[in-house]
């Protein structure tokens, strides 16, 4: 019944401290005996984390996580084992407790193995292994809890003995992946799912009905109560078809499709056929007697064709809005039916989500309205409820800043004060003046040469105590500015502390700041650290500072839990998204990668280019052009030769 869903998470959000958004879930359901029980999966740095609430006190009954070895988590199940004792125990013990059932969930992995963990015993008490190849997508037990059916990613079915943990039994069930599995009220019909669905026969293993299912992987699949029809949606899906499941009727099309206005994550049949949905928006859909929209009563075949593919709206669309005024949408988590006839809703945040029965017919049976939209308290995720007596009274006591009373030191009033200086030194100039009259010329002149020789030798020692001297503090310290703007609730001036990086400054600051400031000083910084998370690397050496050398005091804090739940929650949803980033860093570094590799090569390889190309063409031409050329030559010779031996016969005829 369960999609595995990533809420949408903006840092935006993170500025109103009353809305807190939720980790990515990996799972939520309610237990199938009507809602006592609620369980939610969520991611953590290198693990899943499993808890399970009372839905009537809200308290956390189990939590549990995954084991190193194991593998991820793949998929959980509800269902219900029969106890057999415990080791150890009696035999009246034994006895007592022979037959009864205690409800588990069936956990999948990676590796093919499948854990029953007790939700009595806290801890797994069977384990499944040896037939999948590859993860396990879905498991469902049978009503008395003794066996359990299981689909994997390699398209097989295995039939176990839970009690035992051996394999009963298996068959290919699909070519490719098998994304669910159910059984239905009767238990003589299976169906499988991964894009389409089948309808199997359990006792022959025979296919009874081949349906067409979905465009994208089918993510929940729900029988009705009488066995008559089942529901199915799928990822990225905003529509909810209903199949018809009896044997005599052989159509394989969907016979209705009920539409939101998101992509359904959660949904549940009654007793009375009515169909609860509920959408990754966070908003709920019901429709009654959601069978009726099928064709079936018509004996027209024309009037089932077109009745075949019609679209229904939610006949009572559920909201849940805050309390404060601006009408901020609380997002459900999940929903389900109860044996009443109410329906049970998981609303709020992930570390502590509230649970709520909500009636929504009348007496007649018909819907209380058609747009049911409830009005609650912000839930923002805090260990401790705002509502408390112990926070009631904290605020009660609580008062405001009185500015007309503050002093606002400066760096003159850190100085030594000299009253009547001007007054003392006129009167010793006087004083001095009447001396130096009755003397003689001789006295006056062995007082300065005194004077010039002390000056001389007392020169070096002066500049040694001028720099032994301790200096007077001043008030635009660190510290001094840190409780001001502390103190009177100056922004700019403690933004202007917070530039300040150098972790020794850091952490000297925060050890000379009294105790009074820590938590004003801790809660500022980690409002500041939600508003502007790219500046996480340097409030976080603050907030890492106080921590460290505070921690004693803070100990002692009895409120503490709620002050600083609202930035453990900040981490979380921050951690949450580790896992994506690295799966984009490990791509990324894969594409960059192959484009230095390429680049490389292409730099490196001249092996396909040709030293020297030989085309005939030219050749040719050339070597023509050559024998021109030479016949020329040759004719020059001949020419020449001609007029030397013309030359040298004249030269004769004079002679003689």
């Amino acid at each position: 019944m369960v999609k595995k869903t990533s809420a949408k998470t903006s840092f935006g959000t993170l500025q109103n401290p009353d809305h807190v958004p939720n980790a990515v879930i990996i799972h939520s359901s309610f237990s199938p005996e009507g809602g006592l029980n609620y369980c939610i999966v969520t991611p953590g740095a290198d693990h899943y984390r499993l808890r399970v609430f009372d839905t009537t006190t809200g308290n956390i009954k189990n939590d549990y996580e995954e084991k190193e070895g194991d593998g991820k988590w793949t998929s959980v199940s509800w269902g219900a084992v029969t106890e057999s004792g415990v080791n150890g125990a009696s035999k009246k013990k034994r006895r007592s407790s022979l037959g009864a059932s205690s409800p588990v969930l069936a956990l999948g992995h990676t590796n093919g193995h499948i854990s029953i963990y007790s939700l009595v015993h806290g801890r797994v008490i069977h384990q499944l292994s040896g037939s999948h190849t590859g993860k396990v997508n879905d498991f469902c037990f049978s009503k008395n809890g003794t066996r359990g059916f299981s689909a994997g990613e390699d398209g097989l079915i295995c039939e176990w003995d839970i009690a035992q943990g051996v394999e009963m039994s298996k068959f290919q069930a699909e070519t490719k992946s098998v994304k669910k599995i159910r059984l239905n009220h009767e238990e003589d019909m299976m169906l499988t799912a991964g894009h389409s669905m089948k309808l199997w026969d359990l006792e022959s293993r025979e296919v009874i009905k081949n349906f067409t299912g979905h465009a994208s992987a089918i993510t929940n699949v729900v029988f009705s109560a009488n066995d008559k029809f089942l529901a199915s949606t799928a990822e990225q899906d905003r529509f909810i078809n209903l199949w018809d499941c009896t044997r005599e009727n052989q159509q394989e099309g969907n016979i209705t499709a009920l539409t939101l206005d998101n992509t359904v994550s959660h949904i549940d049949i009654s007793a009375g056929n009515a169909v609860l949905a509920i959408s990754e928006e966070g908003t709920a859909g019901l429709w009654q007697n959601a069978q009726s929209a099928s064709g079936t009563s018509s004996s027209s075949a024309k009037a089932n064709k077109k009745k075949r593919y019609t679209t229904r709206a939610c006949d009572c669309l559920v909201k849940v809005e805050s309390s404060r005024g601006d009408n901020a949408l609380i997002p459900l988590l999940a929903g389900s039916f109860t044996p009443q006839g109410s329906m049970i809703l998981a609303r709020g945040s992930t570390i502590k989500p509230v649970f709520e029965k909500v009636e929504f017919q009348n007496e007649d049976g018909s819907l209380k309205e058609k747009e049911m939209i409830m009005t609650r308290a912000p839930v923002t995720g805090f260990l401790m409820d705002e509502s408390a007596q112990a926070a009631s009274n904290l605020k009660a006591t609580k008062k405001a800043y009185d500015e007309t009373t503050v002093t606002v030191v400066g760096a003159a009033d850190f100085a030594m004060a000299a009253p009547n200086m001007e007054v003392d030194s006129d009167n010793s100039d006087n004083e001095e003046g009447e001396k130096m009259e009755g003397r003689t010329m001789e006295e006056k002149l062995q007082d300065l040469a005194v004077e010039d020789s002390a000056t001389n030798s007392t020169g070096k020692k002066s500049k040694q105590t001028n720099k032994n001297k301790i200096p007077t503090p001043k008030a635009n310290s660190l510290q001094q500015m840190l409780i001001q703007a502390l103190h009177s609730n100056d922004t700019q001036l403690l933004e202007a502390c917070l530039t300040f990086n150098n972790v020794e400054v850091i952490r000297n600051t925060i050890r000379r700041l009294p105790t009074a400031y820590v938590i004003p000083f801790l809660t500022q910084v980690i409002h500041k650290f939600q508003q502007k998370p790219n500046r996480g690397e340097a409030l976080l050496e603050w907030i890492k500072a106080v921590l460290l050398i505070h921690t004693a005091y803070l100990m002692t804090v009895p409120d503490l839990i709620e002050k600083l739940s609202n930035f453990y929650q900040t981490l979380d949803s921050r951690v949450s998204v580790f896992q994506k980033l690295l799966n984009l860093h490990g791509r990324l570094d894969l594409v960059m990668s192959q484009i230095e590799m390429r680049q490389q090569y292409e730099a490196e390889d001249t092996t396909n280019q040709a030293s020297t190309v030989y085309v005939e063409d030219e050749d040719d031409e050339e070597g023509d052009d050559l024998d021109l050329d030479m016949e020329d030559d040759e004719d020059d010779d001949l020419v020449g030769e001609a007029d030397a031996f013309d030359e040298e016969e004249v030269r004769n005829d004079i002679l003689c």
